[in-house]
């Protein structure tokens, strides 16, 4: 901990050093409108040779200085940018792992037993449009949050969002990015953590079609209980592999393989098709992983509403436990900041 605040005295150090850039803007801009005001004069007194010849020797001295301020904002600019990427390879998360849906409860559970004798623990849930904005959130609603802790927040990557939990006392910090979306954004602060938002979202019953998509072989399949598939299927093509050889050789086999990944995404969305033409259930979410812009392109010609979720798992098919790919699908992500 002493550590970080350490890196944080430093960087609030560089920046105070480097402060001066807003005098040398604000300098530039009087430069600018003195080389304005020089301009004019010049064109008034074009036909007094002494007074153009003073307005060009002036203009020509307010020109090397502007290139002289530019050229030192450069320099500091690099200089700032430098040291802001030093100071970020020392800022790491404690922490990263995959919670399973076995394990989601167990976790929860955990956090609602933590309890404070004040209003000292903070909840908060961001959706994944508004993640832009954590920002002015923990401005308003989250000033007690550490700055090492809201830089590794602005660096967590989701698609649906996350849940933060806080302790202002710096006792727990963790950020959970859910497997399912959140459907509103909520700051609070409790004398215990607020868990049901997330066991809410990530308990709720849902079916979803699942398309885990690479060339040559990819998975459809049904699931309305996150564990297992009611129905799959694994569609299998011959696709060549990449050519690593220039010169025309190669050019003829990219377009042998283009034709091959063609014929698979068409042998795949025939069969997706029908698997959703005769689903059970109603779907409510379609969940792509794997090859993500060969999913698209396969779901390019399926006229459907189903609204389409992208999963960043390790969507490796294996033959004897396809299943696995749903485990990761429903898993969790948890960061300790």
């Amino acid at each position: 901990m002493a550590g970080k605040k350490k890196v944080t005295g430093n960087l609030n150090t560089l920046f105070n050093k480097y402060s001066g850039k807003e005098k040398l803007e604000d300098e530039i801009d009087k430069l600018q409108s003195h080389l304005l005001e020089l301009e004019i004069d010049r064109k008034r007194f074009e036909k007094n040779e002494t007074t153009a010849k003073r307005a060009l020797a002036a203009k020509q001295e307010a020109e090397e200085k502007l290139k002289a301020a530019n050229v030192k904002i450069e320099t500091l600019t690099h200089q700032l940018e430098e040291k802001r990427t030093e100071v970020s390879e020392e800022i790491s998360f404690a922490l990263i792992e995959e919670v399973t849906p076995s394990q989601i409860t167990s976790y929860i559970d955990q956090l609602a037993s933590i309890r404070s004798d004040r209003d000292s623990l903070i909840s908060a849930y961001i959706t994944e449009k508004e993640m832009n904005l954590n920002v002015g959130i923990l401005k308003d609603g989250m000033r007690e949050i550490d700055q090492n802790s809201q830089y590794l927040i602005q660096k967590i990557k989701s698609d649906t969002g996350y849940a933060l939990f806080y302790d202002r006392m710096q006792m727990v910090k963790e950020v959970v990015v859910p497997a399912l979306p959140f459907e509103r954004s909520s700051v609070e602060m409790s004398s215990s953590f607020g868990t049901g938002t997330l066991k809410n979202t990530l308990m709720k019953d849902i079916n979803v079609c699942i398309l885990a998509a690479h060339a040559g072989e990819s998975l459809i399949g049904i699931s309305s209980d996150k564990t297992e598939f009611e129905e799959d299927m694994i569609i299998r093509s011959s696709v060549k592999a990449k050519h690593t050889k220039g010169g025309f050789s190669q050019r003829r086999f990219e377009r042998l393989r283009d034709e091959d990944i063609d014929h698979h995404v068409e042998k795949v969305r025939n069969a997706l098709k029908n698997m959703l033409e005769h689903a059970t259930v109603d779907i409510d979410m379609m969940i792509i992983c794997g090859d993500t812009v060969l999913a698209h392109y396969i779901l390019e010609n399926i006229d459907t509403d189903i609204p389409i979720m992208e999963r960043n798992i390790d969507a490796k098919i294996e033959k004897h436990d396809i299943d696995s790919i749903i485990r990761s699908i429903f898993s969790c992500r948890r960061y300790k900041l």
